[in-house]
């Protein structure tokens, strides 16, 4: 079995063989409000607190100031880790109007000038949002998928999908992907918000196979494995 990068949830962990494989890229999908942001600053969080792997963490879809106070009522100082040089925040949101060669090049700056082994991409479909073409598009993420396999991360790449749908993104992302997760949300039928959590794809894991209920709490995305 390869190598495994503990995720920061102990049960996310328990479905995927300990972790993500090492150096693997991740897709997560899910739609407005299902915590993708939570899970993923989660992963950078402790990978720097507890496991002295320092990350990166690109805001495309809000600015680092918002990332860093919401991410603070979770629990999760990443104010604290900056100053340390444990993290790197790269504010890259949309109001930036920053070209997608420009921002690949930061991305890198920041993984290089930091010895990154944990990357968060938040997340491109905002990175996407200036291009005009389906083909710009596939070329922004195939320009992507290269520096992450150069900068040797294991990353996790938001994506997000269209509130009620199952859709995840129709582009090349899901193939290239290592693994693939779901977050959705939806209500039952007493008008209360459920969200679950369903893992399709991990390569060289023996991963969860249901579908798994999850709560956003205190402590961030806590999953129900049983």
């Amino acid at each position: 079995m390869s190598e495994r990068v503990p995720t920061g949830i102990p049960e996310l962990d328990k479905l995927i063989e300990g972790g993500f494989p090492r150096h693997a890229m991740i897709l997560l999908a899910g739609g407005p409000g299902a915590g993708k942001t939570i899970l993923s600053a989660k992963f950078l969080h402790e990978g720097a607190l507890k496991y002295g792997e320092p990350g990166v963490y690109v805001c495309f879809a809000e600015t680092k100031r918002m990332f860093i106070r919401d991410m603070k009522n979770f629990g999760m100082d990443f104010e604290a880790l900056a100053l340390e040089n444990r993290v790197s925040i790269l504010d890259l949101s949309i109001g930036a109007e920053i070209e997608v060669q420009s921002a690949l090049n930061q991305i890198m700056e920041a993984v290089t000038s930091i010895r990154a082994r944990r990357l968060v991409i938040d997340s491109i479909t905002a990175m996407s949002v200036g291009l005009k073409s389906e083909l710009e598009k596939r070329r922004m993420i195939h320009l992507l998928y290269r520096i992450i396999q150069n900068s040797g991360c294991t990353t996790i790449m938001i994506t997000d999908m269209p509130y009620g749908t199952n859709r995840i993104g129709g582009g090349i992302e899901e193939f290239i992907a290592d693994g693939i997760m779901m977050m959705q949300t939806s209500y039952n039928s007493e008008g209360v918000l459920r969200r679950h959590l369903r893992i399709l794809k991990m390569r060289g894991t023996n991963h969860g196979q249901k579908t798994y209920e999850y709560t956003i709490g205190d402590n961030g995305v806590e999953i129900n494995v049983s």
